[in-house]
């Protein structure tokens, strides 16, 4: 039998690309198709959107997981997401290309350092040029995209009422499709998707696997195979602050690659940075009880964990579905101090 193939161009250029170069994007976990305005082209031409192309969205975790996506894959699979349910609003479209625009090297990773936060960079990147430029020139105000990120008034991209929106949904199905977890394609998982006012709204079935979704997230930010990476680079980092090899305004515009340079080039840190990057698996990470810690023990406060929830024909799903309420419960019991540290001399 002969099979038929069927593919998604015929000698034009990548559909996928992430550089602004087409007129359309091709978003490959969701498989949907987006004309691009002329705004979101100049955005994706720009220096700071292009950065996080080289910011890893899992920061440290690639060493040792599948999550080598970037922060900007992540932030074209938003906007396609926005695109998809909400193509006339210029507004919204901007705002979901510029949401994340503001992290640093190592995205969340290095939040909690002094001095370092995206939420005031992204702030400083909207209303400085090139961006607030762009956005100027093609007749959008730079303070009302402000007001679409800040989610203050609830809309598809953010919202403050702890209900899934567009930013964690591709967070979560995401991450699932990168560590092979997601029982049904992205793009089935959209098409029972719709709009209630400005939130998400599923059926209880679909509902229920993005609970499961979202809570394999929280477990996974808790694993020795995020936590401890994330947690031994954020120690290095500080290290090299300390010593001023790096500031954190020099934070502010670099890429992953570019602080893992400093980080083997620097004498303090080079040894534990290279055993970092090889051996990832020496790490552990345990709850911290009332065994003593080893000495060189980095303790961790895990207190926040994404788990806003999906509606489930207009009502919170933990208050429809007592498997779903069972499984956030039980998320939350990953709340708690843990205790990172080498299994043996780093040498």
């Amino acid at each position: 039998m002969k099979l038929e193939h069927h593919l998604p161009f015929n000698g034009e250029d990548y559909p996928a690309r992430l550089d602004g170069a087409a007129n359309a994007l091709w978003e490959p976990l969701w498989r949907l198709r987006t004309e691009l305005r002329p705004v979101e082209r100049a955005l994706l031409t720009s220096p700071p959107l292009r950065r996080l192309h080289f910011v890893h969205h899992g920061g440290g975790s690639y060493l040792s997981t599948p999550h080598t996506h970037s922060r900007l894959q992540h932030t074209l699979g938003v906007f396609a997401l926005i695109a998809h349910f909400c193509p006339e609003n210029d507004l919204l479209r901007a705002a979901a290309l510029l949401h994340d625009v503001g992290h640093v090297p190592f995205c969340h990773t290095l939040e909690g350092l002094d001095g370092v936060d995206h939420h005031r960079w992204t702030i400083d990147r909207i209303l400085s040029p090139p961006i607030a430029d762009i956005l100027t020139q093609h007749n959008l105000h730079p303070q009302s995209v402000l007001a679409c990120i800040s989610g203050e008034t609830a809309n598809l991209l953010r919202n403050d009422d702890d209900i899934l929106h567009a930013d964690h949904l591709d967070c979560w199905v995401r991450s699932a499709q990168v560590g092979g977890i997601l029982p049904r394609p992205a793009p089935e998982v959209l098409a029972r998707l719709r709009l209630r006012g400005p939130y998400l709204d599923t059926d209880i079935e679909t509902a229920e696997l993005l609970v499961d979704l979202i809570v394999a997230e929280a477990r996974f930010y808790c694993t020795a195979a995020n936590l401890g990476p994330n947690t031994i680079l954020k120690h290095l980092v500080q290290q090299s602050l300390d010593m001023g090899v790096l500031t954190t305004n020099a934070l502010a515009t670099m890429t992953d690659s570019m602080v893992e340079r400093v980080l083997f080039d620097t004498p303090v840190t080079a040894k534990e940075a290279k055993h970092l990057w090889y051996q990832p698996q020496t790490i552990v990470v345990r709850r911290l009880g009332n065994k003593d810690a080893p000495p060189g023990t980095h303790i961790v406060q895990m207190d926040h964990l994404y788990l806003a929830m999906p509606l489930a024909d207009g009502q919170i799903v933990t208050q429809v579905s007592s498997r779903a309420a069972a499984l956030v419960a039980e998320a939350q019991q990953l709340r708690g101090t843990y205790a990172v540290h080498w299994a043996g001399r780093v040498s």
